[in-house]
C-alpha cells in the first residue's frame, strides 16, 4: 500500500504526464483554480476550452524536483515543485521551467488539487539548494 506522500507524488506525476484539463476534471476539487503567471485564474474547464479553441497545444511536461511536500492535516497538504514543460500557446512555442505551488485536499478519501499557482517559465532551480 502506498503512503500518503507517495500517493501525492503519483498525483503530481500524473498531472504532468496528462492533458491538464482532462486530468483535472477528475483530479481537482470543484472550486479548483490554477493561477497563471499573468496572475489570472483558470479552472479545469478553462484548460479544456483553451485546448478546443486551438489556443493551447500541449507538448510535454514533467516534474523536475519536489522542493517541499508538507501535510497540514490528514486531508490537506502543500507541495512546491519545479515543472518542465513544452507547449504552444496562441501560436508561440514555450519551453518553460517553472515553479508551481499546489494545495492538495482529500475530500471523500481521494487526493485532489485545490489550488495551483505557477511562476513564469524561467525559474532557477539551483536557488532551492541554498
Amino acid at each position: 500500500m502506498l503512503s500518503e506522500e507517495n500517493i501525492i507524488i503519483q498525483l503530481l506525476d500524473n498531472f504532468a504526464a496528462n492533458d491538464y484539463g482532462d486530468f483535472l476534471i477528475n483530479n481537482a476539487t470543484k472550486d479548483f483554480l490554477f493561477i497563471r503567471p499573468s496572475g489570472n485564474p483558470i479552472d479545469a474547464m478553462g484548460f479544456i476550452k483553451m485546448k478546443t479553441s486551438g489556443d493551447l497545444l500541449h507538448g510535454y511536461s514533467d516534474i523536475q524536483k519536489i522542493h517541499k511536500l508538507e501535510f497540514f492535516s490528514s486531508d490537506a497538504a502543500i507541495c512546491v515543485f519545479t515543472l518542465r514543460s513544452s507547449f504552444v500557446y496562441k501560436g508561440i512555442q514555450n519551453s518553460d521551467l517553472s515553479t508551481v505551488t499546489a494545495i492538495i485536499k482529500k475530500p471523500k478519501n481521494q487526493w485532489k488539487f485545490s489550488l495551483m499557482h505557477r511562476s513564469s517559465g524561467n525559474s532557477d532551480p539551483s536557488l532551492w539548494d541554498s
